[in-house]
């Protein structure tokens, strides 16, 4: 157990500091991974449990797009210029890439390709088929210039600060739904990838593997362009459909060994 709270609210982590000013202080600003609704297993809390003397300012929303990081970034720059955080952890593109944005880049195999001006090298045919690598292209641009627009806040008012970025893993695109209560929501990408008639369930992986190594890949280029980044790479953690919950969410011991495995490393020579 936390040696005091430390999984705080923005109307809690003011008083936090006072309380304990020689804290460690993180901020975890992104979507789902951070703030999964309604269990208490997302990474957010399950590193406030691996880091018990680090105040941790919860920033996750679930289902938080670029729309929703941008409206955001008034108040985390705010953050980062009041608290000047020893970690500055970040998770956005999972829905950009992975997610429900999906939809917007898939194609059956007799629409018309563009590769767009990505580096992708060899690419599977079931990707070539079925991914309009030009909007796809877009899509990662996209995830890169959010996180672009904090690491340059943290570069102007805490440039001691360490911005940490992850890759997610390899999703199994099964149709499972999320589900909060008694309410189901519709799957991502399995849907997307069946309307294109790409429904073999071991091409589909391909396809979405492919996807997340480029995500992977672009932010590993991000990640060497900036200094006082990390880039934590959870690829392949999570082996078996029956460590993720739905689609895009990993159940809670799942959650928990990325966070062991993947992230308490990365954040062990920040943080507390």
């Amino acid at each position: 157990m936390p040696a005091f709270k430390n999984n705080l609210t923005r109307d809690e982590y003011a008083r936090a500091i006072e309380k304990h000013p020689k804290a460690k202080r993180a901020i975890c600003f992104g979507d789902s991974w951070f703030q999964y609704v309604p269990h208490p297993t997302d990474l957010n809390k399950q590193l406030a449990r691996l880091f018990p003397n680090t105040l941790f300012l919860r920033e996750g929303l679930a289902g938080r797009d670029s729309a929703t990081w941008k409206a955001a970034l008034p108040r985390i720059q705010r953050h980062i210029e009041t608290y000047r955080f020893h970690a500055i952890l970040l998770s956005t593109g999972g829905n950009d890439i992975v997610g429900e944005e999906l939809q917007e880049f898939v194609k059956t195999p007799e629409m018309p390709q563009s590769v767009g001006s990505m580096p992708w090298g060899a690419i599977p045919p079931e990707v070539r088929d079925h991914i309009r690598l030009e909007s796809f292209e877009h899509a990662l641009r996209f995830a890169i210039a959010d996180l672009k627009q904090v690491v340059q806040f943290r570069d102007r008012a805490s440039p001691e600060s360490v911005v940490f970025v992850h890759t997610y893993d390899y999703i199994f695109p099964n149709g499972k739904p999320f589900k909060l209560g008694p309410i189901k929501f519709k799957p991502w990408v399995k849907p997307a990838l069946d309307a294109v008639r790409l429904t073999d369930p071991k091409k589909q992986r391909i396809v979405t593997t492919w996807l997340v190594d480029q995500f992977a890949r672009e932010l590993q280029a991000f990640v060497s362009q900036n200094p006082n980044m990390i880039l934590v790479d959870s690829r392949g953690t999570l082996k078996t459909e029956a460590q993720w919950e739905n689609e895009i969410h990993p159940v809670a011991k799942g959650f928990e060994k990325i966070a062991k495995d993947c992230w308490k490393p990365a954040l062990t020579s920040v943080l507390k």
